[in-house]
This record gives structure tokens, C-alpha cells and sequence, in this order.
């Protein structure tokens, strides 16, 4: 063997070591990125729909499995539900200022943190926080009520979900 074979030879042996170390990688990465139900689409049931009562908001605590890779994690939310004729209707209890929980008031919600003030609709009435309580989309299936539970970030005038 030449001085040019063994050149060759410790070259591609390089390259297959550093595509060997890079494959496990990119395959973490290609099915992380096709994932068919990321965190942000996860509908959590509430229940029989018929318990939902007229006008008035309830509050009512959902519990949602995620999977962090390799560990799956239950997390608890709070939301807001009322029944407004035949629709059915939920808030977020995550101010969207800086992410404090909201306390139903009478005339609507109100921040502890930093002294927010929402009207019963979830409209922003005075305080720092720069948008409306975030309306979580929901839908009954078979008499039960489910909500399309997602988070946003905080301190943004836009709603821009948190996918984690």
C-alpha cells in the first residue's frame, strides 16, 4: 500500500465516523419535526356538556398528558366555562400579561399579580396586560365537552401558542 491509498483510506474512514455520529441526531430531529400531535393540539375532556350552566363562568381544572421526549408528564390547567344560548364558550385562566392565574370577579376577572381587570366577555379593561383573556376552542362529541387546551405567550399583543 502507497502513501496515497493510506490517504484515501484515513479519509473515508473520517467521513463514515462523523456520518455515523451525525445519523442518530438527525433522526431524532426528522421525527421530532413530523410529530402528528404536537402539545399545542391536545383536546381535553371537561366532562358531560350539560353541566355547563347558562351565563355564568365556571371554573373547572383539566388535566393533559404530554410526552417530553422520553417521559410523559401530567399537567394540570385551569379554564373558564359558560354556556351562552346553544354555544359553548372557554377562556383561558392564564393572564396574558405575565401568565398569573385570574380570579372571577364580579363584573368579570381580575389579575393578583400586577392588578389587570377584565370584563365578563374576557375583554381588557385596565392593567398591563396587552390583549383579551385567550378563547380556547371547544366542541361536543357524543354529549361530552371538549377543549382545544393551548398556552400562549405572555406580554404580546397577538396570541402566538406555545408548541412545547
Amino acid at each position: 500500500m502507497n502513501r496515497r491509498e493510506l490517504l484515501d483510506s484515513a479519509r473515508g474512514l473520517a467521513a463514515a465516523l462523523v456520518a455515523a455520529t451525525a445519523l442518530p441526531v438527525l433522526l431524532s430531529w426528522w421525527r421530532t419535526a413530523r410529530a402528528k400531535d404536537p402539545a399545542g393540539k391536545a383536546w381535553a375532556d371537561l366532562g358531560a356538556a350539560s353541566k355547563v350552566e347558562d351565563a355564568a363562568w365556571q371554573r373547572r381544572t383539566l388535566s393533559l398528558e404530554r410526552v417530553n421526549r422520553w417521559r410523559r408528564e401530567l399537567q394540570e390547567d385551569v379554564v373558564y366555562l359558560r354556556r351562552k344560548g346553544d354555544a359553548l364558550e372557554a377562556l383561558s385562566a392564564i393572564c396574558p400579561h405575565t401568565g398569573c392565574l385570574v380570579k372571577p370577579r364580579a363584573e368579570g376577572f381580575e389579575c393578583p399579580c400586577h392588578k389587570s381587570r377584565f370584563d365578563a366577555e374576557g375583554t381588557s379593561l385596565e392593567g398591563p396586560a396587552p390583549r383579551p383573556l385567550d378563547r380556547l376552542e371547544c366542541k361536543v362529541e357524543r354529549g361530552r365537552l371538549l377543549v382545544r387546551y393551548r398556552r400562549f405567550r405572555p406580554g404580546l399583543p397577538q396570541q402566538d401558542p406555545i408548541d412545547s
